[in-house]
């Protein structure tokens, strides 16, 4: 067949600790390898059986849900939810007293929540758009052209509104590229007349539901949820899959945005070991994205050409940028930041190299010019330059160049907290002394975003440097991810401590990581307890895997069940699976449902098997409409399938191009 079972397995998870570090998404392999997820691992062998022919099993990871009851109960006596006084006990001798507590008052709703407006009289400057370079006569922005993107934005805020439990809409892209402006003009379009609020950055967003509800009244058309540049929220948020369908719930979307680097080194992807537990990896940020590119096609061009703003008809003329990115003038920044120690100010390129290297660590909070001149250091060149005294290259990195913005900008009104202007960037290794700079300054929030950070980026070191003191206070996201780092370092032993210590708390995350633990170490029966026990406190992702391992043992019904229970509960993972064994099994009608159900929630590696699923049947032309879908995605083996159905239709022209485009993306160009 193809290379479907790969992208199912990978769709849930990353690479096998035994082969960390190799992508297990070539099609052909025909090795049966252990899949370990970021945050939980299982076995994902099961694949090969379920194919029938041979295929690379990949590998998936679990989402974790609201924690489950101590396996060690002995009285299954559990109340549900429960809003007043509940007891539970087994047998009682003698009388018994209970007293109620008063219920604490709800915490009052925030100014932000009360201040919220109609999306479609939102401001897109004051949503976080960048500044735009002034036109001649000192007009405001200028219009906002059409992006090729904005028919799947509509698509998507639509199907978020209409869904009972609501959705997130993940907008990506890099710095400049636009992708703030396309989610406003979006949310204009389609959803109007909801309220929009839009969280400060250090706010925790897990009351927000009780919030718009007792609000409601003001939003009877609902509620948007703003998030720009999510990564800088996740931390003190709180935000989960759980709170997202809580929000639905309220009658809230969810809108966010992400800058790509910062979705490429905090999502837990298909090849990245970087741990998904909760609160570490960040689940929310599986959401298939849609992607504001920063290069604009021909045709966004000619709109912006016809647009009659004359900033606008200059930009498109220049086709080396993007049209938003040199409106923001960010290639002119970018240039006067490199270009520092040359023209005699390499403390001030020093203090902004140290601003985008904290940034880059995962450091969200802005930072004082104190914390700043403390870092810089490890960016002076070796041998320095005679370098400009403090005051003078304080005043060349914050001064604004264009009218727009300096290379530092401040995060608060009275100047006090900078970061560096977000479309600068360095693809350098950081060194040592800002890894440890990031952590001196970092929060207990921000450790969770370094640790992250610091993992994809193979610093396992600095990853265990930042998790292990919130680990011993408790916190079960970091004992997982700590779990993680050390199983990775044959440290089997600890590993298996601090999965049972964040198992004692209820996380399921660690019920599946110790069940792949154990499996590793042939404690069959134990490990499938342990997938058990978190497939039955509701853990969707757990269920796949559950089905998995079942399958593998030749289980093929349990396994099924556990993929329908699954995707009932909306798992894209658990559809693409009943999808794959209805169409193995000769139902390609019914596949094609499961298929089409997974792309209504966004995702990608089922537009993928859709296409194949269409190409076996002879549907050409559609086909190729879904293999673009996931092509325009990202999807790099789409666009390979793509080249190949281009040219066995004799357009081999089109066809190369697109395997262009496949070669560079996994070669990182």
């Amino acid at each position: 067949m193809r290379r479907t079972w790969v992208w199912i397995l990978a769709a849930v998870g990353a690479a096998s600790l035994a082969v960390l570090g190799v992508s297990l998404l070539l099609p052909g392999l025909e090795e049966l390898s252990w899949a370990a997820g970021t945050g939980s691992f299982v076995l994902a062998a099961a694949a090969l059986a379920l194919a029938g022919s041979p295929r690379a099993p990949s590998s998936f990871s679990s989402v974790p849900v609201p924690p489950p009851v101590p396996a060690s109960t002995p009285v299954d006596n559990r109340t549900g939810d429960v809003h007043g006084t509940a007891l539970q006990a087994r047998d009682i001798h003698g009388p018994v007293t209970v007293y109620s507590p008063p219920s604490p008052a709800s915490s009052p709703v925030p100014g932000w929540v009360q201040v919220a407006l109609p999306a479609g009289q939102a401001d897109a400057h004051e949503l976080g758009t960048h500044d735009a370079l002034p036109g001649s006569e000192g007009e405001g922005p200028p219009p906002y052209v059409t992006r090729d993107v904005d028919d799947e934005l509509d698509r998507r805020l639509t199907a978020a509104a209409t869904a009972p439990r609501g959705g997130l809409v993940l907008v990506t892209g890099a710095s400049t590229a636009g992708k703030t402006r396309a989610l406003a003009a979006a949310l204009a379009r389609t959803l109007p007349e909801r309220m929009l609020v839009a969280p400060p950055e250090d706010a925790d967003l897990r009351p927000l539901p009780a919030w718009l509800k007792q609000s409601a009244v003001h939003a009877p058309q609902g509620w948007v949820v703003w998030l720009d540049d999510l990564d800088r929220h996740l931390s003190a948020s709180g935000l989960t899959p759980a709170l997202v369908t809580e929000l639905g719930q309220a009658g809230a979307v969810v809108a966010t945005t992400v800058r790509r680097e910062r979705l490429d080194s905090l999502r837990p992807s298909t090849t990245d070991t970087a741990p998904s537990a909760e609160g570490v990896g960040y689940s929310v940020l599986k959401t298939s994205p849609v992607t504001v590119r920063r290069g604009w096609s021909e045709q966004e061009r000619e709109r912006a050409r016809t647009s009659g703003d004359e900033r606008l008809v200059r930009a498109a003329a220049d086709e080396r940028f993007g049209v938003a990115e040199q409106l923001a003038a960010g290639p002119y920044l970018q240039e006067a930041w490199e270009s520092g120690p040359d023209s005699g100010y390499p403390r001030g390129y020093a203090l902004v190299a140290a601003a985008v290297g904290l940034a880059q660590a995962g450091l969200s909070s802005p930072l004082a010019r104190e914390q700043l001149q403390a870092a810089h250091t490890a960016y002076l060149p070796d041998p320095p330059p005679l370098p400009e005294d403090a005051d003078r290259a304080w005043e060349w990195a914050t001064q604004q160049r264009s009218g727009l913005a300096g290379l530092l900008v401040p995060a608060d009104h009275e100047g006090r907290r900078w970061r560096a202007f977000d479309y600068l960037t360095t693809q350098d290794r950081l060194p040592d002394a800002v890894w440890h700079a990031a952590l001196d300054a970092a929060t207990d929030q921000d450790r969770f975003t370094i640790g992250v950070t610091a993992y994809g980026a193979e610093r396992a070191d600095i990853a265990e440097t930042a998790w292990r003191p919130l680990a011993d206070q408790g916190n079960t996201g970091t004992m997982v991810g700590l779990g993680v780092l050390l199983q990775e370092a044959d440290r089997v032993g600890e590993a298996e401590g601090w999965y049972r210590k964040a198992i004692d708390q209820g996380d399921t995350s660690a019920m599946f990581n110790l069940g792949f633990l154990l499996a590793e170490t042939d404690r069959m029966e134990e490990a499938e307890g342990w997938y058990r026990k978190a497939a039955d406190q509701g853990d969707t992702s757990a269920m796949v895997g559950l089905g998995v391992l079942l399958a593998e043992a030749g289980r093929m019904e349990e396994a099924q069940n556990w993929w329908q229970r699954a995707a009932d509960q909306g798992d894209t993972s658990a559809m693409l699976f009943l999808g794959l064994l209805l169409e193995d099994a000769g139902r390609a009608g019914e596949a094609e449902g499961w298929y089409r159900k997974a792309i209504d929630q966004g995702d990608t590696s089922a537009m993928f098997n859709l296409g194949d699923l269409l190409a076996e049947t002879d549907r050409m032309e559609e086909a190729e409409g879904w293999y673009r879908k996931a092509a325009d995605q990202g999807d790099t083996d789409a666009m390979i399938h793509l080249g190949t159905l281009l040219d066995e239709v004799g357009r081999a022209e089109e066809a190369e191009q697109w395997r262009l485009r496949a070669r560079k993306i996994e070669e990182g160009e």
